[in-house]
């Protein structure tokens, strides 16, 4: 028999019906009885194994009403058919030989109902129940896909912003951690983590905070916000901030409580580094206001500007080598731009300093010392030595050592040639003197040796370091 189709009320969102069955009046008056109650429906009328399947590959249905006994196949092998090529779509049997056992076992293997033909009133109801079932199912579907979504998307949330989920039972106390919650506590994926693992990881010191905060958020139904340093595993010291909300049953039973944790190492590094670089800025900046004090108190002059000059000087020096702690951050300075950056006022564009030695990074305690030491150097050469006349050079080298017990050692040797020449020890030691002195010995536990050959002054700095100075330094 060849296929042939039946429309019944057709209409923009009707129930589209594929309905098997070989009998052109069985057809017709299955139609009628789904026309009677004003159904809306469109139905696509087969009779044969090729035209049913080449319907289910082709199009798509709402429901699949189906005779039991047909002449090429049966009802239950189209039952088989749908259920691989339509697992979605409700099949009803219609039929007049379909017996009880038969009914049963085709519902077994997934019919949605069966309808006898000799009742075929019950027929509308089945498809609107059927039509239901799909609805409710379909509107589940799409539920549970938006849920999958919404918790993909907080899955990629989390993982972006490097937080981990935890949810905790209040009742057993039964820790989940996810993969990223255990990295933050320095486990490996899949690790067990007990809640009595993760107070043993607290550090000793944060334990009781932490516990205080639990009990807290669970009293007084708040957050639990929390930051505490954790032991990893390895011995490593980590911070971690710990958010969560606790649940409570209707007769105010704490529940369980849920949350993210968040590795904040590096804030915590960083807020500590902070912290150091503001005390010794305003530790720096202490001395330098001692420095102008001491320099103000004992610089003396024969007038009122050169009084002014010496000081400017001497203040001009400091705020050089403030900003060069500054442009390093407090680290430390560069040794040859410190000595580029105090000479080159006194050399008015002639070079006539030379500088030779390898890199050194001063640490940040050794450099405003060892500026100012420079500073005075230069102020006598100018004033009395070899930059006070045009032929006049100075020559500054420095190597660094270390003896095997002690720390690294800074040697610099200042020389002066082509000034005026020089008779003898000076009878009297001026500011510059006392402040090469304080500055080298007293604050730097570093040795000062002046030479006063008859070409020029010779001075020798030994300043020590420390073990932490950045340079390459050979044992002496």
């Amino acid at each position: 028999m060849t296929a042939f189709s039946v429309k019944v009320a057709v209409q923009e969102g009707s129930c589209r019906i594929l309905h098997l069955e070989d009998s052109p009046v069985d057809a017709e008056l299955i139609a009628e009885h789904l026309a009677r109650p004003g159904l809306a429906c469109t139905i696509r009328l087969v009779a044969t194994r090729a035209t049913y399947s080449a319907a289910l590959i082709e199009d798509s249905f709402d429901i699949i009403l189906a005779d039991y006994v047909l002449p090429d196949f049966d009802g239950l092998a189209a039952l088989m058919m749908a259920r691989d090529l339509a697992p979605d779509t409700p099949f009803i049997f219609v039929s007049g030989t379909l017996g009880e056992e038969a009914a049963v076992e085709a519902v077994k293997r997934g019919a949605t109902d069966y309808v006898v033909k000799q009742r075929l009133a019950r027929l509308p109801v089945a498809v609107e129940r059927a039509m239901a079932e799909t609805r409710a199912r379909s509107g589940q579907r799409e539920t549970l896909a938006a849920l999958r979504e919404s918790e993909a998307r907080l899955r990629l949330a989390l993982s972006t912003g490097r937080l981990g989920a935890w949810e905790l039972d209040l009742r057993t106390f039964a820790l989940k951690a996810s993969e990223t919650c255990l990295a933050n506590f320095g486990r490996l994926p899949g690790s067990s983590f007990t809640y009595d693992d993760l107070r043993a990881s607290i550090h000793p010191d944060d334990r009781e905070a932490m516990q205080t905060a639990v009990a807290r958020s669970i009293a007084e139904r708040m957050d639990y916000d929390i930051e505490y340093r954790a032991v990893w595993p390895d011995g490593t010291v980590h911070w971690v901030q710990v958010r969560g909300q606790p649940v409570h049953a209707a007769d105010g039973t704490p529940l369980g409580m849920a949350g993210v944790s968040l590795d904040v190492t590096e804030r915590k590094v960083a807020e500590q580094r902070q912290a150091l670089l503001s005390r010794e800025v305003d530790h720096r900046a202490k001395n330098a206001l001692a420095v102008v004090q001491a320099a103000l108190r004992l610089t003396t002059a024969a007038d009122m500007p050169d009084y002014i000059r010496k000081v400017e000087g001497r203040v001009a020096a400091l705020a050089r080598t403030q900003t060069l702690l500054a442009e390093d951050r407090w680290s430390g300075a560069d040794l040859h731009a410190m000595l580029q950056g105090e000479l080159a006022p006194f050399l008015s564009g002639k070079a006539r300093v030379a500088l030779n030695g390898l890199q050194v990074s001063l640490p940040a305690k050794a450099t405003q010392p060892l500026a100012m030491a420079i500073h005075e150097l230069a102020t006598n050469a100018v004033k009395y030595g070899a930059l006070s006349v045009a032929e006049g050079g100075v020559s500054v080298s420095w190597v660094v050592g270390r003896s095997p017990d002690g720390p690294a050692l800074l040697r610099l040797r200042w020389v002066e040639t082509g000034g005026p020449p020089i008779t003898g020890i000076p009878k009297r030691r001026g500011f510059g003197g006392r402040v090469l002195d304080g500055t080298v010995r007293v604050q730097l536990g570093g040795k000062v040796l002046l030479t006063w050959e008859p070409t020029g002054l010779v001075c020798s700095l030994e300043v020590p370091l420390g073990l932490g100075v950045g340079h390459q330094a050979e044992d002496v």
